[in-house]
């Protein structure tokens, strides 16, 4: 029992409560991306009767914002909608780390104290910390993902002899993480050659298979006919599929906005580790190692520009650590070598602070939720969103940066953003008085030259080109929307308690501020 080392014992105890410590603090100081205000706001559009891609953008499969829905309902006009998603969203990964775990003991041989290991180093990357917060797709989508797995483990183990429900289960399971995020079929089409080779095999039988396909077949049938009958079939293929392909490269070199530290240490660890954990004879160690490792190279090949695309083979590396050095402890230079590995990982997290804006926004969203009503628009920044439940200011209200521009450029489908221009058509109650600046070129300045390369390449391969190859370079190269007109702010505007945000003058009884 890995408990019974007392090195061991001492360093999980103490590095167990680093980071418990350091994920309080995450949840309650670390910044709210965009991508948690999108799909808080997307499930709320749901809640109202919208469908998605017809009535709204978006570019993600939809099942999260319809479980999430009646959620943003029941929070209504709260800003706490900010805290509960988080809870939402680290209930979803402990769900997926209790799938995870039930695998490890029933086909791994890997003990509990191993397991609890692993999501120790898994953490030590301090950005897989903030995924746990983050509302996200991927969160649930590993949930059903990792369950699923077991299920279908559970089929597999037993042979000709697996039970048929154990299949479905896993088969309907799939079919769920698909709903929510369309990733995932990486890993599964991985598991169906599998499925595939053990049929050839004959080491399970068609029959269970076949019946198994028949409800998940059933749900992906009751998903086509509901985008054909809301009128969004067209327009589900061309965000979900054709312009996330395109966002890589309009992103720049997804390569180089990746975190190496984050994408790459645990699965360089894993392969130094590999020979201990694969040389027990245990098949399902060999499949999970290939399924990882398949998979972190698709990831790798596409350009995967987000550390939420590595959540599996960080997870999965980081249970091949935790094998290996929990049977090597004994060694006196394996201990040094994780002392000073772990040591370095926190170094460099108190080395890169993170964004602790969290508690002020808690405290302006409030604010704007409380003022603010259902007709009214409001223009969010390009770092803060405060539309949570407001009127859209623009189609694309939470990717000005990125995801709405690429749309325009290539589809037409809504016209570009300027600040400016989304003021004074909207005249909003609330401004968030901030430059929305160029995010591609500021992540990307140490950068540029790949960069550009990287959209002279992309010019090449364009559809429709719709100017010469280096006017195509500096358009995306310096992306701008403007900065506020202050004088035109000042003349309709008052600041409000919460500096940069911004108040219309003739609205601003509701707030009971006096006008000096």
């Amino acid at each position: 029992m890995v408990f019974q080392n007392k090195f061991l014992k001492y360093f999980m105890l103490a590095l167990g409560t680093v980071e418990i410590c350091f994920l309080a603090w995450v949840f309650y100081f670390h910044y709210m991306c965009m991508d948690h205000a999108e799909h808080i706001h997307a499930s709320w559009l749901v809640w109202q009767g919208q469908v998605p891609y017809r009535d709204f953008f978006e570019h993600h499969n939809p099942l999260l914002w319809f479980f999430f829905a009646p959620i943003t309902a029941l929070f209504y006009k709260s800003a706490l909608i900010l805290y509960v998603s988080r809870v939402f969203t680290f209930l979803c990964y402990a769900l997926a780390a209790c799938g995870v775990l039930k695998i490890c003991r029933d086909f791994l041989n890997i003990a509990s104290g191993k397991f609890l290991l692993a999501l120790m180093f898994f953490c030590l990357p301090y950005d897989n910390n903030y995924l746990l917060f983050e509302l996200q797709p991927d969160a649930l989508m590993w949930a059903f993902f990792f369950w699923g797995l077991w299920f279908f483990l559970r089929f597999v183990h037993l042979g000709l002899n697996g039970q048929v429900r154990d299949l479905q289960w896993a088969f309907i399971l799939f079919m769920l993480s698909f709903l929510v995020l369309q990733k995932v079929i990486a890993l599964l089409a991985l598991l169906g050659c599998y499925t595939l080779f053990l049929l050839h095999k004959r080491k399970i039988a068609w029959s269970p298979v076949l019946h198994a396909l028949i409800v998940p077949l059933f749900m992906l049938f009751l998903f086509m006919a509901y985008l054909y009958y809301t009128n969004s079939w067209v327009l589900y293929f061309l965000f979900n599929y054709d312009l996330n392909y395109w966002m890589q490269g309009f992103m720049g070199d997804a390569k180089i906005l990746q975190n190496w530290l984050v994408i790459g240490a645990l699965p360089l660890l894993a392969i130094f580790s590999l020979h201990h954990f694969l040389e027990k004879e245990n098949h399902y160690r060999n499949l999970l190692c290939t399924l990882m490792f398949l998979e972190f190279i698709q990831k790798m090949l596409i350009g995967a520009p987000y550390i939420q695309y590595f959540i599996f083979s960080n997870l999965v590396s980081a249970l091949i650590v935790a094998d290996v050095v929990a049977d090597k402890i004994e060694l006196k230079r394996i201990k040094i070598i994780l002392v000073a590995v772990t040591l370095g990982f926190i170094t460099l997290a108190f080395m890169n602070p993170p964004n602790t804006q969290y508690p002020r926004y808690f405290k302006v969203q409030n604010y704007v939720a409380k003022y603010s009503r259902d007709d009214e628009p409001i223009v969010n920044s390009v770092y803060f969103f405060f539309n949570l439940y407001g009127r859209n200011p623009s189609y694309y209200w939470f990717g000005y940066g990125n995801v709405a521009q690429v749309a325009h450029y290539l589809y037409d489908v809504d016209k570009g953003f300027e600040v400016n221009e989304a003021i004074r058509e909207n005249m909003p109650m609330f401004v968030y008085v901030t430059d929305y600046i160029n995010l591609l070129g500021a992540s990307n300045m140490d950068y540029l030259y790949d960069y550009r390369e990287n959209l002279r390449d992309l010019w090449e391969r364009l559809p429709v080109r719709k100017e010469n190859r280096e006017d195509f370079v500096k358009r995306w190269t310096q992306v701008s929307f403007g900065k506020p007109d202050t004088y035109f702010l000042k003349h309709y505007y008052k600041m409000s308690p919460y500096y940069p945000l911004m108040i219309r003058k003739d609205l601003i009884y509701r707030t009971k501020i006096k006008q000096n």
